[in-house]
C-alpha cells in the first residue's frame, strides 16, 4: 500500500515521497523488514524514537513519530500528535479493515473477562457461528493459537490478527480489553459491535494510581472506542449490580442493555440454585423466563453468564439455543479448574489475583459440601502493593487454613511481599496460617494437610506456565506441579486409585 493511501484523511503530515510502497508496519525495530513503516511509540520503559536509526538500518523506508525535528536521508517521515491512536487507524487500513467485516464483541472490567469471552465463544459456536478469541490466555481461532504476552495486543498486531482470523473463516471475534490497553490506544481503529462491562474492583493501582483513574480507563471502551465505531448497530451490556456499572449507564451513549441479580435489569437472574456440580437459575428477559443450567460454580459465574447472554441477546439469538450452548460449556483453563489424581479431597486451581476475585473463589468453594478449605496463594511483585493486606484479610477470614507463598515476585523480595499479605491475615486475628515461600513446597505442605472431603484452593496463577523471578521467566505451572505431588502421594494400583 502506498503511503498516501495509508494516511489519507488522517491527521498525519508527510515529509518525503508519499508514493512509496509500504509492505509492513511495526513498532518493534527488531521486526522491521525491507520497505516497512516503523512507528516510534512511546513505551512505559523505552521510547521508540531511540530505535529509529536501527529500524532504518533494517529496511524501514518510512517512520511515524510525533517529533518533527528528527530527519534521516532517504527516509519518509510522517508526523502526528497522537502516535498510538494513528498506529491503530493506519494498521486497520493496511490490513483491509477486518473489524468492519466481522462481528466484534469486547469485554472490560476487573474480573470475569476471560470466562465471559469463552462462554460467548461457546454460545455462538452452538449456533453455528465461529468466533476468534483474544485475551489473557491465548489469541486463537481454529488452528491459530498464540500465547498471549498481554491481554490486549498492540493495535498493529491486533488488526493483523483479525485479518488472519477473518481469512481463516471467523465470523467475528470476542476479546478482552484491559485498562492498560484502553489507556494505550491498543484498540484504536477497531469497529465494535458490543461492549460489555463486568465490574470494577481494586486492581492495577500500581499503574493507574487511583480507583478513579482506573475507572476512567475502563470507561474509555464506551465513551471513546464504542462511540467512534462506525458499526450501524452498537450496544453496551452493563452490570448494574456494580456501582461503577450503574454510573456508566448514565453517561454511555446509544443502546444500553443492563444485567444483574439484585437490581432491576433488562436481563435478570432469579430462582438461583447452587448445587455441588452445577448452578441452575432462571433468566428473565422482556418478561420471558428461560431456564439456565451450567457446570460453572459460584455467584460470580452467574454474572459472567448474564453478560454473555446480553451479547447474544442483542445479536437476536434464540434464547433456547443460548441456554443449550451454556449447558454444553465445560470450563476455562485455570478458572475454577479441578485437578483429580484420585485423591479423597478436591483440588481447584484459579487465576484469582485480586481481592474481589479471591473472595469470589472462596465463596464459590464454600457452596460445595466440604470439611475444611485450605488456600494457597501469593501476590505478584512490582504490582499494586495496597491489595496485598486486603487479600490476606479475605483469605484469613474465609479459609480454614492459609499458606502464603510466592507468585511472580519479579524484582521484589518474596519474603517482603509475604509480610505485606501477613498484615491482613493478622488483622482479622487469623492464627491458622503459615508462610512457605517456595511455591512447590507450599503445595506439598497443602496436600499433606488435606483430609477426606477438604477443598484445596490454589490461587493466583491459574493458566500461567511460568514464574517471574527477577527478570527471569522460569517454567512453572500449578496444575502440573500439584498433579505430580498428588500422583506420587496417591499412586494408581492395577489401573485404579
Amino acid at each position: 500500500m502506498k503511503i498516501y493511501e495509508l494516511i489519507n484523511n488522517f491527521d498525519i503530515k508527510v515529509c518525503g515521497a508519499a508514493n512509496i510502497e509500504i509492505e509492513g508496519i511495526t513498532y518493534d525495530s527488531r521486526k522491521v523488514q525491507k520497505n516497512y513503516l516503523f512507528v516510534a511509540l512511546h513505551g512505559t520503559k523505552e521510547d521508540g524514537k531511540n530505535y529509529i536509526k536501527d529500524a532504518i538500518s533494517r529496511g524501514a523506508v518510512a517512520v511515524l513519530t510525533d517529533d518533527k525535528t528528527i530527519k534521516y536521508d532517504n527516509t519518509v517521515f510522517l508526523t502526528t500528535n497522537d502516535i498510538s491512536d494513528m498506529l491503530g487507524k493506519i494498521s486497520s487500513r493496511f490490513y483491509d479493515e477486518p473489524s468492519k467485516k466481522m462481528k466484534v464483541f469486547t469485554v472490560t472490567g476487573t474480573n470475569g473477562k476471560t470466562t465471559i469471552t469463552y462462554i460467548i465463544e461457546k454460545i455462538f459456536e452452538n449456533a453455528g457461528i465461529k468466533l476468534g478469541v483474544v485475551g489473557t490466555i491465548f489469541y486463537r481461532f481454529g488452528p491459530l493459537k498464540i500465547s498471549a504476552p498481554t491481554t490486549t495486543p498492540q493495535s498493529s498486531d491486533l488488526h493483523e490478527l483479525l485479518s488472519k482470523m477473518k481469512s481463516a473463516g471467523a465470523g467475528g471475534v470476542v476479546m478482552e480489553v484491559s485498562s492498560h490497553g484502553l489507556i494505550q490506544n491498543r484498540i484504536s481503529g477497531l469497529e465494535i459491535d458490543v461492549a460489555i462491562f463486568t465490574n470494577l474492583t481494586r486492581d492495577h493501582l500500581d499503574y493507574h494510581k487511583t480507583m478513579d483513574e482506573y475507572k476512567k480507563a475502563k470507561f474509555l471502551l464506551f465513551e471513546k472506542f464504542l462511540n467512534e465505531s462506525k458499526k450501524e448497530k452498537k450496544y453496551s451490556v452493563i452490570n448494574v449490580d456494580d456501582s461503577a456499572g450503574r454510573e456508566l449507564t448514565k453517561i454511555v451513549q446509544g443502546t444500553v442493555i443492563t444485567y444483574g441479580i439484585k437490581s432491576d435489569a433488562d436481563i435478570k437472574a432469579t430462582d438461583i440454585e447452587m448445587l455441588k456440580n452445577k448452578t441452575v437459575f432462571n433468566v428473565i428477559i422482556e418478561g420471558k423466563k428461560t431456564r439456565i443450567e451450567t457446570k460453572l460454580i459460584g455467584r460470580h459465574n452467574i454474572y459472567n453468564i448474564l453478560a454473555a447472554i446480553g451479547c447474544a441477546y442483542v445479536q437476536d439469538m434464540d434464547l433456547e439455543k443460548v441456554a443449550d450452548g451454556i449447558k454444553k460449556f465445560e470450563t476455562v483453563p485455570g478458572r475454577f479448574e479441578t485437578v483429580n489424581a484420585g485423591q479423597p479431597f478436591s483440588v481447584i486451581i484459579d487465576y484469582a489475583h485480586t481481592p474481589d476475585a479471591l473472595g469470589n473463589l472462596i465463596q464459590a468453594a464454600r457452596t460445595i459440601k466440604h470439611e475444611k478449605i485450605i488456600t494457597v496463594f501469593g501476590c505478584g511483585g512490582d504490582r499494586d502493593r495496597s491489595k496485598r493486606p486486603l487479600m490476606g484479610e479475605i483469605v484469613g477470614r474465609m479459609s480454614d487454613y492459609t499458606i502464603i507463598t510466592s507468585d511472580n515476585p519479579r524484582s521484589e523480595k518474596p519474603e517482603l511481599i509475604a509480610l505485606d499479605v501477613e498484615v491482613g491475615v493478622q488483622r482479622v486475628k487469623c492464627k491458622n496460617y503459615e508462610i512457605i515461600l517456595d511455591r512447590t513446597d507450599a503445595l506439598k505442605k497443602a496436600v499433606e494437610l488435606c483430609s477426606a472431603d477438604d477443598i484445596l484452593l490454589i490461587a493466583g496463577k491459574g493458566h500461567e506456565n511460568y514464574q517471574i523471578i527477577g527478570n527471569e521467566k522460569i517454567p512453572y505451572n500449578d496444575k502440573e506441579v500439584v498433579m505430580k505431588i498428588l500422583t506420587e502421594k496417591y499412586p494408581k494400583k492395577n489401573g485404579k486409585n
